[in-house]
């Protein structure tokens, strides 16, 4: 594990060292040019959104690459029980190919990728159902907050409730996808109607889902997953 966190951080001080408008914090100059992080800001950086990750019940973990992640996704999927998976639409997924080698890997296990265009051809009620019965659910994140643990996915076609409706959501990100807050996050995707970058909907994961509404009695999976993994990949190609 120690050698994996050493290639994803050389990965991340890489990315970091190459931002975009978002990455890092503006320093109050006339400009608002922002300072790339040094090696140790893109360390703490990285430790910060694990540390948070965990702290709120989430699963985060470094893969040298997407053999590791597609270890690790089989070992979860046997020491669970899981019979069902759904993959998304998400760009990191079909790089991967994930629908297709899960289904080589696992095939035990019904796998089967969300349509990106499901919505639009008026089958959401049908993906609903489908995914309401899956067990893990794995899509990418378009972002990763240090400051608090969360990931952030930006609706690109593919149904938002890939991310809600299973017992356990696996999000897949790479190392320049971790941005220290939310404010740099919305300085990346930028805040003005002419620019055309912001999103229809943007759904914010910070751990699985819980609440104490009743009595205080902690409640796990009442809105949402139960489990909720976040994995960054250090390979990108």
């Amino acid at each position: 594990m120690n050698g994996s966190r050493e290639v994803i951080l050389g990965r991340i001080r890489r990315a970091l060292l190459r931002p975009g408008p978002g990455h890092g914090r503006a320093h109050g100059g006339p400009t608002g040019v922002q300072s790339p992080p040094d090696r140790e800001g893109a360390t703490g950086l990285f430790d910060q959104f694990q540390e948070q990750s965990a702290r709120v019940g989430g699963e985060p973990r470094v893969c040298t690459d997407i053999e590791e992640a597609l270890g690790g996704i089989r070992d979860i999927v046997a020491e669970a029980g899981y019979r069902r998976v759904a993959v998304s639409d998400h760009e990191i997924c079909r790089r991967y190919r994930l629908a297709q080698r899960l289904s080589e890997l696992l095939p035990e296990v019904s796998v089967w990728r969300e349509e990106g265009d499901a919505e639009m051809q008026g089958s959401r009620r049908q993906n609903s159902r489908q995914l309401a019965q899956a067990d893990l659910s794995i899509t990418g994140a378009d972002f990763l907050i240090a400051e608090s643990g969360t990931v952030l996915i930006a609706s690109t076609g593919a149904s938002r409730q890939i991310s809600l409706l299973p017992t356990a959501h696996l999000a897949l990100a790479t190392p320049d996808q971790i941005y220290p807050d939310l404010a740099a996050v919305f300085q990346q995707l930028g805040t003005a109607p002419e620019e055309g970058r912001l999103p229809a909907a943007l759904t914010m994961i910070t751990g699985p889902s819980r609440t104490a509404d009743i009595e205080k009695v902690l409640i796990k999976g009442a809105h949402g997953p139960m489990r909720q993994l976040t994995w960054v990949i250090g390979e990108e190609g």
